[in-house]
């Protein structure tokens, strides 16, 4: 159907959806305030990640005592996964103090040479 100006408009004909109908309803909650207590108010609530990291805590302590059905040859590449990947990284971690300790040695000698050129002294 055209409007006045003879062009159709999308919001001709156009149903309300049941949210854009609820929307224009006026609503009043039948409390006037929440009857649940804020987290800080109370002494031991409710702490999302103690929660987790209990639970992580509880499934590494299981996976050390229980095989969970797997064959023994998974749990000795597993924990030789586990020792290679430690090795790799003690091999970064030895890299970077190398790196460091001869970026320090290296600023170490060239402020010795300063020391032995001694200073120029114009007067």
């Amino acid at each position: 159907m055209a409007g006045s100006n003879g062009i159709h408009s999308p919001e001709q004909g156009k149903q309300k959806n049941n949210r854009e109908s609820a929307q224009g309803q006026a609503y009043t909650p039948e409390y006037e305030e929440s009857p649940r207590k804020p987290a800080s108010d109370r002494p031991n609530a409710f702490n999302a990640l103690a929660w987790l990291l209990e639970g992580a805590t509880g499934m590494f302590e299981e996976l050390r005592h229980n095989d969970l059905g797997l064959p023994e040859d998974f749990w000795v590449h597993a924990y030789a996964a586990r020792h290679e990947s430690l090795l790799a990284l003690q091999a970064v971690i030895d890299d970077l103090v190398k790196k460091s300790e001869s970026a320090q040695r290296q600023e170490t000698e060239k402020q010795q040479r300063r020391e032995r050129r001694g200073g120029i002294e114009i007067g």
